[in-house]
């Protein structure tokens, strides 16, 4: 969902309520002594991060999304880790002992494999053309226009 002035903001905090939503319905898989770890990640990947990243391809990522994307995260692994106040762990710490990346390198990712994968549908697809709207339009316009005498520098200027 993009806003009127372009910003995607909202459809993140959404994304972010759905995601947390599916964190607290496997809150049971998370308090559990019998699941290993890489197990939990696992279903924290599949079942909460593709809640959240859904539609990411098509964000505005700007720092305080990116924020908020990242403090989810670093709040559920820490949940799934039952790091708890006063104990604390880094940012950094939590990532490495998790093997997750940030979210912002995910996200960056997801962009580019949509854009290369956009870029091999066919000219005529609605996708292709939407990505390059903007371009396109510019450079016709440019392209396809005569020039009129306007346009040209006076030769007679100087005499």
């Amino acid at each position: 969902m993009i806003a009127v002035d372009g910003g995607t903001e909202r459809d993140v905090l959404v994304r972010i309520g759905k995601a947390r939503t599916a964190f607290l319905l496997l809150r049971p898989v998370w308090r559990s002594k019998e699941i290993s770890l890489r197990t939990k990640l696992r279903i924290f990947n599949t079942n909460v991060k593709s809640v959240l990243m859904y539609g990411a391809e098509t964000w505005r990522v700007t720092k305080n999304i990116s924020a908020k994307i990242q403090a989810f995260t670093n709040r559920c692994l820490r949940n799934i880790l039952g790091v708890r106040w006063p104990n604390t762990i880094s940012n950094e710490d939590l990532l490495a002992k998790t093997q997750e990346e940030k979210m912002t390198t995910q996200i960056r990712r997801r962009k580019w494999k949509w854009i290369g994968h956009t870029l091999r549908k066919p000219h005529n697809n609605v996708t292709k053309q939407s990505l390059f709207f903007g371009i396109l339009k510019v450079n016709e316009s440019v392209v396809g226009r005569k020039t009129t005498g306007e346009d040209q520098p006076n030769k007679n200027c100087g005499k």
